[in-house]
């Protein structure tokens, strides 16, 4: 069974993440998966909006710590390249030309949150969190997630996020500009599909042009290949993290 599923009903595509367990962390063949899926429906037409969601119990806690794909001890280039691939599925899901929606139900820590940052619209479930605790393990935030954060909280709130490991709960989240929904729990699917159908009625070039407008207003991941190889060079010099 495929991890990665495109489910399309009409002009709107749903892409579910299930590894089967591990909860839902990212290894590399995820990130693959989940890469493969957004370049198939950039190349979609009739698809004027994706919702990204993961299991009914956990959206993702983020990289996969000990998948041998991802931490090569005795090459450190290679461990480079594997982490770089997470940088690449972000910024394919912000590049596609949809609007995107990430279904959030349970957690969304670590890179599994940045992933929702990386989308246009995050639906939470009203018992859902978003994590990032990079920092606290002598990590910087990677994969673009850094600039995203800050453009959409400001810097002094990025700050607590990223320094008091907070946690934030879909309320806070809200209130924070990071949840453009909450839904009762179980039914965040639904509710993100109801956006995108809402948002899927624009006419799709005038929507395609429009988002890529906005975006390019506030693009600041010039540098997200700077902050991968951070976060590579601070697990190098911390055995602390435990990878």
């Amino acid at each position: 069974m495929s991890m990665v599923s495109i489910e399309r009903d009409e002009d709107v595509a749903v892409v579910r993440y299930d590894r089967g367990g591990k909860a839902n962390a990212l290894n590399l063949a995820a990130i693959d998966a989940l890469i493969d899926a957004a370049g198939e429906l950039a190349r979609d037409d009739r698809v004027r909006a994706v919702v990204l969601t993961g299991t009914p119990a956990v959206f993702s806690a983020g990289i996969d710590l000990k998948d041998p794909a991802l931490w090569n001890h005795d090459d450190p280039l290679m461990t480079q390249r594997a982490l770089a691939r997470g940088e690449a599925l972000c910024r394919a899901w912000s590049e596609l030309p949809q609007v995107t929606i990430a279904a959030i139900e349970g957690a969304a820590v670590g890179g599994g949150a940045v992933l929702a940052l990386a989308c246009d619209w995050r639906v939470l479930g009203a018992d859902a969190f978003l994590r990032l605790p990079e920092v606290r393990l002598g990590l910087p935030l990677a994969w673009g997630g850094l600039p995203r954060l800050a453009s959409l909280v400001g810097p002094a709130r990025a700050k607590r996020a990223l320094f008091t490991d907070l946690r934030l709960d879909a309320d806070t989240a809200e209130d924070w500009g990071l949840a453009d929904d909450i839904a009762p729990t179980g039914e965040v699917l639904r509710t993100a599909t109801d956006l995108a159908r809402e948002a899927a009625a624009c006419p799709p070039l005038a929507l395609r042009l429009t988002k890529r407008a906005i975006d390019a207003q506030f693009d600041a991941n010039a540098y997200a290949h700077a902050q991968t190889d951070q976060f590579l060079l601070c697990h190098l010099l911390s055995p602390a993290t435990g990878v």
